[in-house]
Formats: structure tokens, sequence, C-alpha cells
């Protein structure tokens, strides 16, 4: 089979664009990088009136009230309805384990219920509390600067509450409470027990000029029209490419292995598109690969050479 390379030569290569990859992108275009973004799912933005499904009535289905087969009904915005038709995965016999896959630019920050809340300083020294697990190399302090910038550029609700393990952050108004949530609260106190709002990454006022702000429509699953919640397409990559980055973006595109050279470094990806069934090659001075825990290392295990016969990693 012929193997279609690309001439370019990308700054980076960034496989997946979820969480971990979207922030990548935004990072490294901003500051100048020429960054190609390879995505396994389809492109999609929330506010496309061709895929939009916020705020569409049940009787504009095209079922027309017949029973849907996606998991979370008809206008969840989870292409294939959490599954991947002709994308199976194995299980171990005797086994259960249900991987949801969300293939699709943006990854599973489309889906996602939004809550934002960062490791306190119990959570990265687990082992000296209960000893399980191992403590991690570093504590809160060290990566509280991030979680400051981090709530400044998604925008985050919630209180300060001066709580040990559930560290104050940079903080948007939350919503009022409404008036079921008065009565428990009202009840949770008289008990002792102290309630504070949820803290979640979604806009109760405005932040800059490519966001609008939350308006109570209940329909997150459908993904926000107005990027109001946080995803890493609207608000990550697609703000990268307004604002003069340099980002190519490769949709349907399955990466099958990370290339090297003959000293074993990387030097890009091969990838199959499910468009054309056909095979490609990209071209990085530095490969990130962030297309989730397992898909990494199925690309990791795929990468094998002769100075890695086992794989990568």
């Amino acid at each position: 089979m012929q193997i279609k390379e690309s001439s370019e030569v990308y700054d980076v290569i960034i496989v997946g664009s979820g969480a971990g990859g979207g922030m990548a992108t935004k990072q490294l275009a901003d500051a100048g990088l020429n960054v190609a973004v390879v995505e396994a799912g389809p492109y999609f933005d929330p506010k496309d009136p061709k895929t939009m499904t916020q705020l569409k009535w049940p009787y504009e289905s095209p079922r027309r009230g017949a029973n849907t087969d996606r998991a979370f009904g008809e206008f969840d915005m989870a292409y294939g309805g959490w599954e991947i038709e002709g994308e199976p995965y194995t299980r171990e016999e005797g086994t259960q384990f249900d991987w949801f896959r969300s293939h699709m630019l943006g990854g599973r920050t489309n889906h996602w219920g939004r809550i934002s809340l960062r490791f306190g300083p119990k959570d990265f020294k687990g082992k000296d509390r209960d000893g399980h697990g191992e403590n991690w190399p570093f504590g809160y302090d060290e990566v509280k600067p991030y979680y400051d910038k981090v709530d400044k550029l998604l925008g985050v609700f919630g209180t300060n509450e001066g709580l040990e393990d559930d560290p104050d952050g940079f903080f948007l108004p939350p919503p009022k409470p409404r008036l079921h949530e008065l009565f428990y609260i009202e009840g949770a106190r008289k008990m002792g027990i102290p309630v504070i709002p949820a803290r979640k990454s979604v806009l109760t006022k405005r932040i800059n000029n490519e966001r609008g702000v939350c308006f109570y429509c209940k329909q997150c699953g459908r993904s926000c029209s107005v990027y109001a919640d946080f995803s890493s397409g609207s608000c990550l990559i697609f703000p990268a490419q307004r604002n003069g980055g340099k980002v190519k973006i490769f949709v349907n595109s399955v990466v099958r292995e990370v290339t090297t050279n003959e000293e074993g470094r990387a030097t890009g990806v091969s990838y199959i598109s499910k468009v054309d069934r056909k095979e490609y090659k990209l071209k990085g001075k530095v490969v990130v690969l962030a297309a989730s825990a397992c898909s990494s290392a199925r690309i990791l295990l795929n990468s094998k050479s002769k100075q890695h016969p086992n794989g990568l990693g």
C-alpha cells in the first residue's frame, strides 16, 4: 500500500484534541510554533447550525418519536452515541470493561459535567495519610500557580471558603440556589454540615469576547452553542487559530504509530484516514501523545522499529 508523506515539517504534532491535546495546542500555538493536531474523529463546532442540537424540540428529531439506540438520547452530542461503529475493542475473558471513546474534535471535554476541582494538599500525599499508593513527587504549592492560570483561562464559578483540602481559586460568581436547593442547604446547615456551591467551568459572566454566558437551558449534554461551558475545541483550539496561531487540524485520522529515525528518535506519525482508508505520514520535530491513556498506549506499542522492537516507552 502506498503511503502518502507530507513534505511539511511541523514544530509539534499533537495526537488527540481533548483536554491534554487542546491545552498543548493553545500554549504552543500562542508561543508561535507551527502545530498539527491529529484527531481520530470528525470535526465538531457546537455552534455549527448543521450539527447543533441545542434548543431543538423532540419533534425535530428525524426519528419523529421512535426510540433511539443512542445511550443518552437523540440529541446527545457524542458521535455514535458513545459507541464507535466499526471500531470495537476486546475484553479479556471473564472481565467487564466499558471504554467510552469520544472520537470527535474536543474529545471527552464535550461531554463531561464541567466539575472543576483542584487537588488539595492531602491528595498529593496519599501514602503519608493512609499508607496506600504512592505520594506525588511534588505538592500542591508547586502546582497552584498553574491551577490559577487555568481558572482564569477557562472561567470557573465557585466561592472561596478557606477549606483545607478544597483550595480556593479565582472564581466567577456561582448561580443563585434554586428553591429546592435552599431547603436542603438550610437543613444541612442545621445539622452542622457545610454546603458550598459547585465549582464548574461554566461562564456566569464574560471573560472575553469569544465566549457567551450561560443562559441555563439545562442542555449541557448537547454542547453549548455560545461556548459558555468549557470544551477543548471551542475554548482552546479555535481561539488559538483565531489569534493567529499556526494550527492545522487533521480529522478522521487514526494514528497508527509514531515514526522514528535511525537514532530511535520520533520524526512524526503515521495515520489512517477514515475517509479514504489510505495511510499518510506527517513529519514533526516533536510528537505529543494526548490520545487518552489507552489509545496513547496503543500507539506506543504499535511504534516498533529496529531501535524499539517492543514499541516506544
